[in-house]
């Protein structure tokens, strides 16, 4: 008997010793894709962005933000089109490896070849991190989170930020028209800033989201069905993110699907073969965009 558990206890452990390896080695191949990547970052940005470094005022903190400004190929040739337009935040990925420091989600690329083909186009606004990213992106003080300060970024983004491009851009304003975006903890404010602002943001992207902040409060806040019924909400995880981020964007999709968005205003996507990094985003963001934009 004794030597039956001992032969069991020994399989187990072999077993167990040879996931670990199979672990080790896809982490290593992982790893070894993205210093490939970083190796050869070169500036990415299509002609078209504009970066303001320092330059957006933000009231309630008295300082200045850096924020990436993208428009149409066809915008300064044609003045009169209006546009619509999309905020995305954690916003120095958007457009340019060296900005990133790393893999753009290349929106720029996505809507510059909808343009060729003749499909609807937005203005995009990357609105760059701050250096206390976790407080900025958590919209209640909780004991992980004391300096959190999510609330008033959003209400900041929804009017302050909002009027400046309204008034520097032809933009559409209506809120079927604005679109409010992110990934990881900034993925969970942009679920948070839809709930919180539904007469400013008509669209969500959320990809990734950290919804783990604090998931009871996010999941609890409420739309009435009439708030609901003009939103359009993408939903992305990459299929290796692991057990909690990956229940956690179901929850949202679950969430909205009972409260009755039918399926042309709701999507979810598992990206396949991708974790937690900017490529997800960037295969995420390029099934976004034709989606949100009905083409």
């Amino acid at each position: 008997m004794i030597k039956k558990i001992l032969r069991l206890f020994l399989i187990g452990l072999m077993l167990f010793g040879l996931y670990g390896a199979y672990r080790y080695y896809e982490r290593y191949q992982e790893d070894k894709r993205r210093a490939a990547y970083y190796e050869n970052l070169v500036d990415t940005a299509s002609p078209t962005v504009t970066v303001l470094r320092d330059s957006i005022y933000v009231d309630y903190r008295n300082e200045k933000k850096t924020i990436h400004i993208y428009v149409p190929p066809q915008y300064e040739k044609d003045t009169v089109t209006r546009y619509p337009v999309m905020y995305f935040m954690d916003g120095e990925a958007s457009f340019n490896d060296l900005e990133n420091m790393g893999p753009e989600w290349q929106i720029d690329e996505v809507i510059n070849a909808a343009s060729v083909s003749n499909q609807p186009t937005a203005i995009v606004i990357g609105i760059n991190q701050a250096k206390d990213r976790d407080a900025e992106y958590t919209p209640f003080i909780n004991e992980d989170n004391p300096d959190a300060h999510g609330d008033k970024f959003a209400e900041w983004v929804a009017t302050d930020l909002k009027a400046w491009v309204d008034t520097h851009y032809r933009t559409k304003t209506d809120p079927s028209s604005t679109t409010i975006g992110g990934i990881s903890r900034s993925g969970m404010m942009a679920y948070y800033m839809m709930m919180a602002y539904p007469n400013t943001f008509g669209n969500a992207v959320i990809q990734s989201p950290a919804m783990w902040v604090d998931y009871e409060k996010l999941l609890a806040m409420e739309l009435t069905k009439n708030q609901l019924s003009d939103k359009k909400v993408f939903i992305s995880v990459g299929d290796r993110e692991g057990r909690i981020m990956i229940p956690h964007a179901k929850a949202i999709y679950q969430k909205f699907k009972v409260a009755g968005l039918p399926e042309d205003q709701l999507h979810f996507t598992l990206i396949k073969g991708e974790g937690h990094w900017h490529v997800t985003w960037r295969k995420s963001f390029a099934l976004a965009y034709p989606w949100l934009m009905d083409y």
